[in-house]
């Protein structure tokens, strides 16, 4: 036996807070050199609570082994790109206390003073210079930064920044990319990762709501606890202003720990912020570390901190003279001069978001919309003014909200951020913390006194402001505000005070009087929004705080509201109100038309709607909802338009328990509809809403086979309503196609190596990287076609839920069965003893008892095997994390995907083109998933349920003594077997494609259903359709289906709208052959008396002539109506000719049918 070498095992010493410098030497010195070790001795000394010790004794150790700062603080200053983020100091020790990391990291930080201290002059200055769209200049400042603090993530975070608000895609690629090629081989830390989703969020064309939405997905499958701390590091540190709430902040500071500096400074006002928000008691103890922060680097940021404690000692500096001038005019209602001085002040200060807003708001009272604060008009600080300014002036905001948002994500690493982030939540009623915002204000300002809870503290406050400003106006009357004290007479403009006082009386409980002045204020600023914003916010809660009894006038105040301006109700937040009223059933409010639209906007999910709906059809005694449409006559009108809107609109119509298919859901739909647009008509909303769901009616009605197949995906609706507004995708992913084609190597993370698993293990997230610069735009477009094809109410999941899942995949299998009397029905948890075979061969209790156990055991085993066939097969998987398994699998590999998305982008021109190359490879994973869904079905089902079925026959042979119930036992079974066979043969049939395809068709035809269809416009009008057309020796091809229906829809509603008022109205409509290719139709109505035909002729040639119209709603029927016979019908020298003569409105419509045959025949005459 070979001897083997002992080696001793080291222990690591626990280091106690009395020790000694040289004892803590002598810790590290006996780990002969092992980092890991050196790490756990670290932490020992870390949670000693010994400051004094940790910097004496690290100073002497780092001179005599350089190798152990590296260890312990890793590269604070990295001066080339491979040292940013991969020092030795990578070893995970879960942290304890949020506090302990903090104050590590301060020791680290005062080391470093100077460096730091440049670093926030040169924040400042590119911050300024990125706002005001100096994008060269602020690229310099950062070029020159790597000789003074080294690489950081800050400055790529600047850099993608900037190529981000360029729309520069490549320049942002490249960035990361070069960064990449030389970290690959590294195999340490994780700021590729970092910058990877930091470029995302930076550009322009990455959806804001999705790059939430995939950082969320991303970062929340948790395996391990050590995993949920790194993730949550990620979310904290890539998206804070949606994850700044997260559990342990000392986690955050750990990690950070592996960055430069800079990085860590940086870090450390977003722990601060979140750390005041999860804890009131922290103020004091984190108003010390930025006490210190600020003594080291002076800077700005950390003053909203110190104020916590003594602001006797605040630098003079904090008073800024220029934004309390700013205030004291604005409360006075200078507004020419707030103007001014804003422009001013945001020219040299432009991060100050507060000041953005006052500038906004100041337009608005002066009423001259809006003006660029700044000479670069297209600068992003104009950008989002301009924003800020439509927003407070729109009555639908909600475009410039989304714009707001996106915008607020590119700059997400600016301190500009903090504001405009608060301002979207507070505009889209988010939860938010008012630290978020109280935080950010780096100079003296009268409403952070909301921050203190003792109005000692702030009074006191207000009064050292009133020490550099004796003058000011603001400051004194903010005090009479601290003090609860109304102000009748004062310099204030009148609708700041009347707020104020307002808010007064609301907050001494004087609800009625507080009632009384806002709806005051609301009669007196009716155009300016955010002003009424507020009054209704607090009306509302005015009327919930006197009681139940005053529950019906809030709801009506809120919906009469809302119909006045919808942007006047986005400040109430109704959260709280709908669960008290549910919980209350409903209690002090009455079942009427305020409540239902109340209802509508507010409820979060479809039963509590559907619940009210079919509450208020039972009170109006009527089943569906368009019979409404006959008691709303002498309703409020906008009220009546407000509550069908929303029910058209809403997918709410799928979830009543009358209407059993889409169709029926459609032609409820439709009927209301239809009401809209003739009770409504200047709002052609109604007109496309209409049109809409006429095609998708006709598209239903017109399909080959619908009822035999469950497979169907309305592709044309796909492409015409999900698919329309991913052009900025598109185009993202042609660019960055054609980057892979330029032959110039991009090195992308591809993903993270998550193998450590160990509580105390490596911190680093090893990146994999790839050379194709298409794949996260790649999954990014398919997921979204993907989505589309899948889960939209056209795509296959809806067909699948409602076709096969909710109920019709157990009613096929079971009724067989329960028409044979085989299979119980369920109640609750117990299945119901059937009274058949009991009543009809007189059972004594014995028999009845076997025989249900018998009965109850299978139903249970059927039941069963149908919901495990459902879940396992039935269901749709596109994540390969997803807990449901099923066998509509559409998780596919990375690579493969990016080839075949290259392939069909190389052979497509548009993004049309493109998203059906991409259905047409979705439905070959279809075909393959159909495939061996049908053998499962085959394979597994059929035996499953006739296995059970032969159990319970065997169950049924040992019934002894009744004869004749044994026989018809038997019999009943064989029966079900047979009907079964059947059965699952027509479910195994469910499963292929049923093609988008209409029926070919004939003219006749489609002009009565296109008819049918019209007529629902205009449903008090009779009308007799006096028909001769030409036979056609084929049909028309289907494909023309759509276009044929739209060109008479458009003639038929003109007809239908301007005829002569007889009883009926006579349409005359014939067609001839020409001859053996061209095919004439002819449109005939009466005119309306008195017209005047010579007019008429010209209108009808302007609008013919006015291509403009084209792009435009209202008046371009004709226009369209050429476009679809010249271009839909594939012949530019089809036309048609529209006239009035001799009393009558005659159109000619000429079209070469020839090619628009099933075959190629020529027309026989």
């Amino acid at each position: 036996m070979a001897n083997k070498r002992f080696i001793p095992q080291i222990t690591t010493p626990e280091i106690k807070a009395n020790w000694k410098d040289y004892q803590v030497e002598d810790a590290f010195l006996s780990m002969k050199g092992d980092k890991k070790k050196w790490s756990e001795v670290a932490y020992t000394l870390k949670y000693a609570g010994n400051n004094a010790l940790i910097n004496i004794t690290l100073d002497n150790l780092f001179k005599s082994n350089p190798l152990l700062s590296s260890v312990i603080w890793g590269n604070m200053l990295p001066k080339r790109i491979e040292d940013l983020g991969t020092g030795w100091n990578r070893y995970f020790y879960k942290p304890q206390s949020v506090d302990i990391e903090i104050n590590w990291v301060l020791q680290c930080l005062k080391k470093h003073k100077g460096i730091l201290k440049l670093f926030v002059s040169l924040r400042d200055k590119v911050e300024k210079c990125i706002l005001l769209g100096d994008y060269s200049q602020a690229e310099l400042l950062l070029e020159k930064s790597l000789d003074s603090i080294g690489y950081t993530v800050w400055y790529y975070e600047m850099r993608l920044t900037i190529a981000g608000l360029q729309d520069d895609l490549s320049k942002s690629i490249g960035i990361v990319s070069n960064f990449n090629t030389i970290h690959k081989d590294l195999k340490r830390g994780f700021v590729p990762l970092v910058l990877s989703n930091i470029m995302s969020r930076s550009l322009r064309s990455v959806p804001a709501y999705e790059y939430d939405a995939d950082l969320y997905s991303r970062y929340k499958k948790n395996r391990t606890e050590f995993q949920n701390d790194r993730y949550n590091y990620y979310l904290f540190r890539l998206n804070y202003y949606q994850n700044y709430d997260i559990d342990d902040l000392s986690v955050t500071l750990m990690m950070e720990s592996l960055n430069s500096v800079v990085d860590r400074y940086v870090l450390m006002n977003y722990v601060f912020r979140s750390y005041i928000i999860k804890s009131d008691e922290s103020k004091e103890i984190v108003s010390n570390y930025a006490t210190s922060l600020y003594l080291m680097t002076s800077d700005r940021c950390w003053i909203p901190y110190i104020l916590f404690k003594s602001y006797k000692k605040l630098p003079e500096e904090y008073y800024d003279r220029n934004f309390i001038s700013i205030l004291d005019k604005y409360y006075t209602g200078d507004y020419y001069n707030v103007i001014i001085e804003c422009k001013n002040y945001l020219v040299e200060k432009p991060y100050h978001f507060d000041v953005l807003k006052l500038y906004c708001r100041a337009l608005l009272f002066k009423n001259k919309g809006f003006r660029p604060i700044t000479n670069n008009t297209d600068s992003v600080l104009n950008e989002v003014a301009r924003l800020v300014h439509s927003v407070m002036t729109e009555q639908d905001n909600a475009t410039s909200l989304d714009l707001l948002y996106q915008r607020s994500k590119n700059l997400y690493g600016l301190s500009f951020a903090s504001g405009l982030d608060y301002y979207i939540k507070e505009e889209k009623k988010w939860m938010k913390d008012s630290w978020l915002h109280l935080s950010t204000m780096t100079c003296f300002d009268p409403l952070f006194t909301t921050a203190f809870e003792d109005n000692e503290e702030k009074l006191a406050y207000l009064d050292w402001g009133l020490k550099h400003d004796k003058g000011s106006i603001v400051i004194p009357y903010q005090k009479r505000r601290v003090e609860k004290l109304t102000t009748e007479e004062s310099n204030v403009v009148d609708y700041i005070r009347e707020v104020d006082n307002a808010k007064i009386t609301f907050e001494n409980g004087e609800y009625e009087k507080a009632i009384e002045l806002w709806n005051s204020i609301i009669e007196k600023n009716t155009e300016y929004i955010p002003t009424v914003q507020t009054a209704v916010e607090y009306t509302f809660m005015s009327y919930i705080n006197r009681g139940i009894s005053y529950r019906q006038k809030a709801v009506r105040f809120y919906v009469d509201k809302y119909i006045g301006n919808k942007a006047f109700v986005s400040k109430v937040d109704t959260k709280q109100f709908m669960i008290d009223i549910k919980n209350s059933r409903y209690e002090g409010l009455r079942n009427d038309i305020d409540f239902l639209i109340f209802v509508f906007l507010n409820a979060e999910n479809y039963p509590q709607k559907q619940f009210v709906l079919e509450s208020y059809c039972k009170y109006e005694n009527v089943v569906y909802p368009s019979e409404l449409l006959a008691k709303f006559k002498r309703k409020d009108q906008k009220k009546v338009e407000l509550f069908l809107y929303l029910l058209v609109t809403d997918d709410l119509l799928y979830h009543h328990y009358k209407l059993k298919s889409t169709l029926e859901v459609l032609d409820e739909k439709i009927k209301i509809a239809s009401y809209l647009k003739s009770s409504f008509p200047d709002n052609y909303l109604y007109a496309n809403m209409c049109t809409e769901l006429m095609h998708e009616i006709v598209a239903y009605r017109g399909m080959k086979k619908l009822d035999d197949s469950k497979i169907f995906v309305n592709e044309d609706a796909i492409m015409k309503y999900e698919l329309c507004k991913i052009d900025d995708l598109y185009d993202r992913f042609k660019k960055q196609a054609a980057l892979v084609r330029s032959n110039r190597v991009f090195v992308l993370v591809n993903g993270a190596d998550f193998s450590h698993n160990n509580a105390a293990d490596l911190i680093d997230d090893i990146a994999t990287y790839s050379n194709n610069a298409i794949e996260e735009v790649a999954l990014q477009i398919f997921n979204v076609i993907r989505l589309a094809f899948l889960k939209s109410r056209f795509g296959l999941g809806t067909y699948l839920s409602t076709r096969i899942r909710h109920g019709v995949f157990e009613g096929e299998l079971r009724s067989d069965l329960e028409r044979l009397n085989l299979i119980l029905s369920q109640s609750g948890q117990q299945y119901m003893p059937s009274d058949y075979w009991r009543v009809e061969y007189s059972l004594d209790s014995e028999m009845r008892k076997n025989l249900y156990n018998a009965q109850a055991k299978f139903s249970d085993n059927i039941d069963t095997l149908i919901s495990s066939f459902k879940d396992s097969v039935i269901q749709i998987r596109v994540d390969e994390y997803d807990e449901k398994k099923g066998e509509f699998d559409y998780t596919i590999d990375t690579k493969e995907l990016c080839d075949r998305l290259m392939e069909i982008e190389s052979k497509t021109h548009d993004r049309e083109s493109f998203c059906k190359g991409v259905i047409a490879y979705l439905w070959e994973i279809t075909e393959a998933r159909l495939e061996i869904t049908r053998a499962r079905i085959s394979k597994e089902l059929k035996p499953g349920i006739f296995n059970h079925l032969q159990t319970l026959e065997q169950c049924f042979d040992s019934l002894s003594g009744h004869d004749t119930l044994s026989a018809d036992l038997k019999t009943a079974i064989n029966n079900a077997r047979a009907a079964l066979t059947n059965k699952l043969t027509k479910v195994e049939n469910w499963f292929y494609r049923q093609e988008t395809k209409f029926e070919d068709f004939d003219i006749e035809s489609h002009i009565r259903m296109t008819m049918e269809q019209a007529a629902r416009y205009y449903q008090d009008i009779p009308v007799r359709m006096d028909m001769n057309t030409v036979s056609l020796p084929t049909q028309i091809r289907s494909e023309y289906s759509s276009s044929m229906f739209d060109l008479f829809f458009i003639f038929l509603t003109n007809m239908l709208r301007y005829s002569k008022n007889t009883n009926p109205r006579i349409f005359q409509i014939s067609s001839q052959m020409m001859d053996e290719d061209i095919i004439k139709i002819s449109l005939i109505n009466d005119l309306q008396d008195k017209i005047q035909e010579d007019s008429l002729n010209h209108i009808f040639e302007e609008k013919m002539n006015d291509v403009a119209k084209l792009q435009q709603e209202g008046g371009s029927g004709l226009v369209k109506a050429m476009t679809i016979v010249k271009y839909d019908f594939g012949n530019t020298n089809n036309t048609f000719t529209i006239r009035a003569t001799e009393g009558k409105c005659v159109v000619e419509i000429l079209f070469n049918i020839k090619d628009m045959l099933v075959n190629e025949e020529n027309i026989i005459s």
